[in-house]
C-alpha cells in the first residue's frame, strides 16, 4: 500500500474496508472537513491508536496540509496498521474544489 496518496486518488477509491481520519482539533474539523472523513485529534490517535484504528483495515489520515498526519502514520505504520498519509493535506482539497 501506498503511504502517500492525493485528494484525487482518495476520491476514486472505492473501499469499503478504508476510514478516513482527520487528526486535527476538533475545532479545525468544525469549521471544514472532507465528507467522510471522522474526527480523531492526533493526540487521541497516538496516546491509544488501539481503541480507535483495527488492524486489517486500511485508514487514510488527514490533517491541515499533510505534514502532521505523515509524522502520525510513520508511527502508525511502526505498530502494524494500514496508513497513508494524504498528501498536502485539507488545504489542497481546498485548491482543487473538493469541500
Amino acid at each position: 500500500m501506498a503511504t502517500t496518496m492525493t485528494l484525487q486518488q482518495l476520491e476514486q477509491l472505492n473501499d469499503s474496508n478504508c476510514q478516513l481520519i482527520d487528526i486535527r482539533t476538533p475545532y479545525e474539523y468544525a469549521r471544514g472537513h472532507a465528507s467522510k472523513a471522522i474526527n480523531i485529534p492526533y493526540d487521541l490517535l497516538m496516546m491509544y491508536p488501539e481503541s480507535y484504528l483495527k488492524q486489517g483495515m486500511t485508514y487514510y489520515l488527514i490533517c491541515a496540509h499533510g505534514s502532521l498526519s505523515h509524522r502520525a502514520g510513520v508511527i502508525l505504520r511502526s505498530y502494524g496498521y494500514n496508513v497513508s498519509n494524504v498528501e498536502n493535506g485539507y488545504h489542497s482539497g481546498m485548491r482543487y474544489g473538493y469541500y
